[in-house]
């Protein structure tokens, strides 16, 4: 079989997954329109508690155009558990990493049409509701706090789930947090890339 071809490494692992296109752009908006009725409960859970929710009107985390700090927060938890070499990085070379991947997530999701990203939207503040994080992914935790057993066991369920939303959903975090991942020119030799011939690279790039 013949090698990846550059900027599309073969991911590795066992959550790895291909480049992001239109059966991916359909999963998003079935993740949408699934999650619809779930953040609805989630909007009433502040005024039943008498807690304040989080804003809508949230902005980007410094330097993202589209991801919130929770929606970093989780990106950093959940890309461990599909690249598992980084749990090899000393923390210094692991954080690097994670904010390169996580950028290309940003990029990726700020590039896709306004419908897609909204629907992406909606599983992205499910996933930050504690309540329905439990009840649906089995985490209770704050996303800083998942182990990397934790995220993988919650990815596994969702992608083998019999519940078409809950598929979709997983199959979508896993690609958007692979492909992102898997496009570092850092991260080619753990997939088997050996990388662009450099002459050719020296002179497309010179």
């Amino acid at each position: 079989m013949p090698p990846p071809r550059p900027g599309n490494p073969a991911p590795a692992g066992p959550l790895a997954a291909t480049r992001l296109g239109d059966p991916a752009r359909r999963r998003v908006l079935r993740v949408g329109f699934g999650f619809t009725a779930a953040l609805a409960c989630a909007a009433m859970i502040p005024a039943l508690t008498g807690c304040g929710g989080d804003s809508g009107d949230t902005p980007p985390a410094p330097g993202m155009a589209v991801l919130q700090p929770r929606d970093v927060s989780m990106f950093r938890a959940l890309l461990p558990a599909i690249a598992t070499e980084l749990g090899g990085l000393d923390a210094a070379q692991r954080d690097e990493r994670l904010d390169k991947a996580v950028r290309n997530i940003d990029a990726t999701i700020a590039a896709m049409g306004q419908q897609s990203r909204g629907e992406l939207r909606k599983l992205l503040d499910l996933l930050a509701s504690r309540p329905l994080r439990w009840m649906l992914a089995g985490i209770s935790t704050p996303w800083h706090a998942t182990t990397p057993e934790q995220a993988r066991g919650f990815l596994e369920r969702w992608r083998a789930s019999r519940f078409a939303t809950l598929n979709a959903g997983g199959v979508v975090l896993v690609k958007l947090a692979s492909v992102s991942y898997f496009v570092l020119p850092e991260a080619w030799a753990a997939s088997g890339y050996p990388g662009p011939n450099p002459a050719i690279y020296r002179a497309l790039h010179a």
